[in-house]
């Protein structure tokens, strides 16, 4: 919902302060519940200065002619770049705005009720936090704590939980991941969303329930071809059973989605080619390696993406060489 690190000006924030819309082209029924990682910040107040306090911030004013999800997950390492002040505003900008917040510190979970069932959302993160040593979101877990949590949801509720986790642009999960995941079903979560690695990974069912590793990008400015194909998670409780289904989205080059049919998707995008990755079974090195390999490929298209940016940038190209440099080294 924020201009980035190099569009500064002329990024998503700078789109929505004109009045855009970033859902218009996702069609809304009026049962719809809709759930998504709110990943930036939207504040008044930053800790940061120059086009720091600009980045991955947008102004609560500037969000209130959107149609917004009806719950919003928070906890992600993003959340806390603007400080404590600018976090715990922004969890009441997205309140004052009708929705419901999860994933921080006060409100692990939520339930939310909708035909006639009672849906509990639970979220926390697994990455390191760059912004601060005590984020205000559920960060990092333990086991024990999570197990707790799970069980003080209602019994007959149907319990999802968004795990902020991954490693960036690989589009398949670590061996690791995969036993943490069957672990979460295993203490009693029905479905599993996992989200940071800005690239659609594919599901599995595993024990019944399914576990969608990575949904990819749904709002976002990335470069990186694999970075512009994501998926929506559906899940229909009209029926005795929930059933669970998706549609892919592709990210325009306005940043903004739309729904596309499975033919319209690259078939190396596509679950059917993405779920055989998961079942590869690799130590760590070979997995590191591998992200290594995918990183690559992104900076590359990256770095041409900002030498076209530069000269835009409202800071000037000194400003956007120095930003460059800082997160690379």
């Amino acid at each position: 919902m924020t201009d980035s690190y190099f569009d500064v000006g002329f990024g998503i924030g700078s789109k929505l302060a004109q009045g855009s819309d970033p859902f218009h082209a996702i069609k809304r029924d009026a049962a719809d519940v809709w759930v998504g990682n709110f990943e930036c910040v939207t504040a008044d107040v930053t800790d940061k200065k120059g086009v720091a306090a600009q980045q991955f911030r947008v102004l609560p004013k500037h969000l209130e002619h959107i149609q917004h999800m009806d719950v919003y997950g928070f906890a992600n390492n993003h959340a806390m770049q603007h400080g404590g002040d600018a976090y715990n505003q922004a969890v009441g900008v997205l309140e004052g705005l009708g929705s419901k917040v999860f994933g921080t510190k006060g409100a692990r979970s939520v339930i939310v009720e909708h035909e006639d069932c009672k849906i509990a959302f639970t979220g926390f993160s697994l990455r390191i936090d760059a912004w601060g040593n005590e984020p205000e979101y559920w960060h990092n877990p333990e086991y024990w704590e999570l197990g707790k949590e799970v069980r003080a949801l209602p019994k007959d509720a149907y319990k999802v939980v968004y795990v902020h986790w991954g490693t960036e642009f690989i589009n398949y999960p670590s061996s690791q991941q995969k036993k943490f995941a069957h672990w979460l079903i295993d203490a009693g979560f029905d479905l599993v969303i996992g989200m940071h690695p800005h690239v659609l990974q594919g599901y599995e069912v595993y024990n019944g329930k399914y576990i969608f590793y990575s949904l990819g990008n749904f709002v976002f400015d990335m470069a990186w071809e694999p970075t512009h194909y994501g998926a929506i998670v559906k899940v229909d409780f009209s029926k005795e059973q929930p059933v669970i289904g998706y549609e892919y989205v592709r990210i325009g080059e306005d940043y903004f989605p739309c729904i596309v049919n499975e033919g319209e998707v690259p078939e190396r995008y596509r679950f059917e080619t993405l779920n055989g990755l998961i079942t590869k079974e690799e130590n760590s090195e070979e997995y590191h390696s591998a992200v290594n390999r995918y990183y690559r490929q992104y900076r590359k298209a990256n770095h041409k993406d900002i030498m076209n940016k530069m000269m835009r940038h409202p800071s000037g190209a000194v400003s956007v060489i120095k930003d460059f440099i800082k997160r690379r080294f």
